[in-house]
């Protein structure tokens, strides 16, 4: 199975209600939220006079389409056929649908359900499918398989590392550069779980501002050092099991700065990965 299958997910999750105070007039506008902890979308539903209304608050860094759909809708009105589909910013809040009723003195009866995906493809903020570079196999031998792809629960959770993929390997394998460019960070030395989770790794600036980096390598591994020029295919090290992991393998990840931050986004390698369910285990 490609890995485009893999980052072509859409990332649903149930929220919980919560009731709130409604706003003043009834209305909210979009407004930019203070940093929060990454990974939070969640529907608030407040009453307004005899209706109710929808807000969603995004806490991620990059903008979702969040999906609202009414069933068994009665007594109720301004949500035409009972789909509501928009764009919510990053770090906004954000008045999704308001509900009225069609006949005063009788209740509004509906069912619902909330999901969410990023907007992050090719670049955060706009729509698009999966193109751009193709990356090489960043390993030789094999083959091998994803133990934990996009969007893993383990810890493909975060925005910096929403589209990583973690192949399992053993230890010792050679890893080697996905695509050319310059190195920009590089860890050797650490033996164990701490003090860095990405364990050994190696980091690449690539020529169109992207970063790829190399986790969980094999102390004193490491062949490359900052400001090196690798090719694709160029080694950079062996697999290892340093930093948090549950295993021998190798997590690869493409990103982009955002803002102060690096963010996960989709890539594509170019030959097929075959994969596993995904086993990661939080332990």
């Amino acid at each position: 199975m490609q890995l485009t299958r893999l980052i072509s997910f859409v990332l649903l999750t149930l929220c919980s209600l919560v009731t709130l105070p409604s706003l003043a007039g009834g209305t909210i506008s979009n407004a930019t939220l203070p940093a929060a902890k990454p990974g939070t979308v969640k529907l608030f539903v407040n009453r307004i006079g005899s209706g109710k209304a929808m807000d969603v608050r995004n806490d991620t860094d990059v903008p979702v389409e969040v999906v609202l759909r009414l069933t068994h809708m009665v007594n109720v009105t301004g949500v035409g056929k009972g789909v509501v589909r928009k764009t919510v910013p990053a770090r906004t809040r954000m008045r999704i649908a308001t509900l009225r009723k069609r006949q005063a003195g009788y209740p509004l009866m509906y069912q619902q359900s909330f999901s969410y995906s990023l907007i992050y493809s090719p670049e955060p903020g706009k729509k698009g499918s999966v193109g751009g570079y193709v990356y090489a196999l960043p390993w030789k031998g094999g083959p091998f398989s994803i133990s934990q792809g996009a969007g893993g629960d383990y810890s493909h959770t975060s925005p910096k590392g929403r589209y990583a993929v973690d192949i399992a390997m053993p230890e010792g394998t050679p890893i080697v550069a996905a695509r050319a460019g310059t190195v920009l960070k590089a860890r050797d030395g650490q033996h164990g779980r701490m003090p860095n989770p990405a364990g050994n790794y190696v980091r690449i600036l690539h020529d169109d501002g992207t970063h790829s980096a190399y986790l969980h390598l094999k102390r004193g591994s490491v062949k490359v050092k900052p400001g090196q020029q690798v090719k694709v295919g160029s080694l950079l090290g062996h697999s290892g099991n340093t930093g948090r992991s549950t295993g021998p393998h190798l997590h690869f990840v493409v990103q982009k700065a955002y803002g102060d931050s690096m963010l996960s986004i989709p890539f594509r390698f170019s030959q097929p990965v075959s994969t596993l369910p995904n086993f990661a285990s939080n332990d």
